[in-house]
């Protein structure tokens, strides 16, 4: 298959394209910084939030099956804080990129009667209780997927959300990767509040999109997932 992974080159979106190469897949690794994976991948630059660069970056794809939506920023501002402009780059980011790379994507995606897996949090799902405004961007995120699925699934596109609780990546400056759990591995295990008390690997998050991606997720759509030790059962 030919996959599109956004904020490719580092934290969940690294891992997604690593994990999807090895299954033998063509992946379009697109990132803020023009991600490297030594040829192995098609490595473009694109902003998501830039309506003219992901046309570019799109116009330079022949082909999509799947497209993966990794890129994202996050922070942790208090509510009554934060500066306007910072909500604008959270939404401009998260929900807008999100949408405008689906938007470029979904002509190839409808021809191959392909799939889009978001990637979303657990604030999509409830109050994680950190950044009102990052789980607002990732709350839509999800209402986008969802409807989308609705909207599509007569053409047989399949749309799906995974939404990761605590997950071991850094979140580089001005990085295109997913943060809502930017942290080390080791700093934030101790206080996960989950059945499964540790922070997921990021291949963990890849395992589940390669999932939804593939034929064995055939009768999945419109679905948001949470891959996060049981945090949203509790």
């Amino acid at each position: 298959m030919n996959i599109v992974v956004t904020g490719a080159g580092s934290g969940i979106g690294h891992a997604v394209t690593e994990h999807l190469l090895a299954e033998g897949h063509h992946v379009v690794a697109l990132d803020l910084r023009k991600p490297d994976f030594g040829g192995r991948a098609t490595e473009i630059q694109c902003d998501v939030a830039d309506a003219g660069s992901v046309e570019s970056a799109f116009r330079a794809i022949s082909a999509i099956d799947g497209l993966v939506t990794c890129a994202g920023v996050t922070d942790g501002t208090p509510s009554g804080e934060m500066p306007l402009k910072t909500w604008q780059r959270l939404v401009d980011v998260n929900l807008t990129g999100t949408f405008l790379c689906i938007q470029a994507a979904l002509p190839h995606l409808l021809r191959a009667s392909g799939a889009i897996v978001t990637v979303g949090s657990v604030g999509s799902l409830v109050a994680a209780g950190r950044s009102a405004a990052y789980d607002a961007t990732k709350g839509g995120v999800l209402a986008l997927t969802r409807s989308l699925a609705a909207e599509y699934a007569d053409r047989g596109l399949r749309a799906n959300c995974v939404c990761p609780g605590h997950v071991a990546t850094n979140l580089a400056e001005n990085s295109a990767t997913d943060g809502l759990q930017a942290a080390p591995r080791t700093a934030i295990a101790g206080r996960v509040k989950a059945p499964l008390p540790r922070a997921a690997a990021p291949a963990e998050i890849a395992s589940a999109v390669a999932f939804l991606l593939s034929g064995n997720a055939s009768f999945i759509t419109g679905a948001g997932i949470p891959v996060d030790g049981g945090y949203t059962a509790v």
